[in-house]
C-alpha cells in the first residue's frame, strides 16, 4: 500500500539502505525494529493465552452444541457460497481487504487518498498520516473481521425469537472472513513484508485466535461476556502460576 507526498521513495531507499546493513540505519526506523525485536516474547506469551483461550472456547461449544447449531450453518452456509461463486467472492474478499485497511486508517486519523480493486483481484489503498499505527493498519484484514464485529455489537437490539437468523449471519461472515484470512496470510504479501515475516505472522496469528475466542464466547454471552469470559481464563491461568 504505497503512500503519497514522497513517502514512498523514502521507504523504497530506506529499504536498500537496510540491506546492505544489518540494521535499520534510520533514527526512527531503528527505534522501531528495536520495539518490535522487544514486542516478539509478549507476542508469543498472549499467543499461547490465546490458544489455550481457544481451547476453553472449544470445550464450551463441544458443551453447548445446540447453541451453536445456527452459527455452524451459516459457516456451512458460507462453504457452499464458496464453491459455487468461487471468483466472484475472490473479488469481494479483496475488496474487504482493502476496506478493513481504511476503516483502521480512518480510526486511526489517517488521511485517505485512494482505493482500488482491479478484476485480477488486486487491491490498494494510498494515505497518509502518523506512521505510529502502521502496524495495526497494515495487519488488521489479517486477524479482524469487521463484518462479524459489526453484526455482534449490534446484537444486544436483535429481538429473541430473531436470534436464529442473527447467528447464521454471524457464522456465515465467520466462515467468509477466517477463509479469506487463511488465504491472504501469504509471505508474498507487502503489508506482511514491510511489517517482517516473524513480527506479522505472530501478531497475526495471537490476535486471529483472540478474536476467534470472543466470536465463539458471544454466541454463549453477547460481545460483553465474552470478553469477560476471556478475561475470567487469564486470572485462571494467573491464579495457577503465581498463586
Amino acid at each position: 500500500m504505497p503512500r503519497k507526498d514522497g513517502v514512498v521513495k523514502s521507504e523504497i531507499s530506506a529499504t536498500e539502505a537496510e540491506r546492505t546493513s544489518a540494521f535499520p540505519t534510520d533514527k526512527k526506523k531503528c527505534f522501531m525494529f528495536i520495539l518490535k525485536i522487544i514486542s516478539i516474547p509478549i507476542l508469543l506469551l498472549f499467543l499461547a493465552v490465546n490458544v489455550y483461550c481457544f481451547y476453553i472456547a472449544g470445550i464450551d461449544v463441544y458443551q453447548n452444541y445446540n447453541a451453536y447449531l445456527w452459527f455452524g450453518t451459516g459457516i456451512l452456509g458460507y462453504l457452499i457460497l464458496k464453491f459455487i461463486l468461487r471468483k466472484n467472492l475472490l473479488f469481494i474478499e479483496t475488496f474487504v481487504h482493502e476496506l478493513t485497511h481504511i476503516l483502521v486508517g480512518l480510526l486511526f486519523f489517517q488521511r485517505i487518498h485512494s482505493f482500488s480493486v482491479s478484476d485480477e483481484n488486486k487491491g490498494m489503498i494510498e494515505y497518509s498520516g502518523s506512521k505510529s499505527h502502521n502496524v495495526l493498519i497494515l495487519l488488521s484484514p489479517y486477524c479482524f473481521p469487521i463484518f462479524t464485529f459489526s453484526l455482534l455489537l449490534v446484537r444486544f437490539m436483535i429481538a429473541k425469537e430473531s436470534l436464529w437468523i442473527f447467528e447464521i449471519l454471524v457464522g456465515l461472515t465467520a466462515g467468509f472472513h477466517f477463509f479469506a484470512m487463511i488465504k491472504d496470510s501469504r509471505p508474498y504479501q507487502s503489508d506482511i513484508q514491510k511489517c517482517g515475516y516473524v513480527f506479522s505472522f505472530l501478531f497475526i496469528f495471537t490476535f486471529l485466535f483472540f478474536n476467534a475466542c470472543i466470536v465463539i464466547w458471544s454466541i454463549l454471552y453477547g460481545l460483553k461476556g465474552a470478553y469477560w469470559a476471556w478475561w475470567e481464563v487469564l486470572q485462571f491461568i494467573y491464579n495457577f502460576y503465581y498463586q
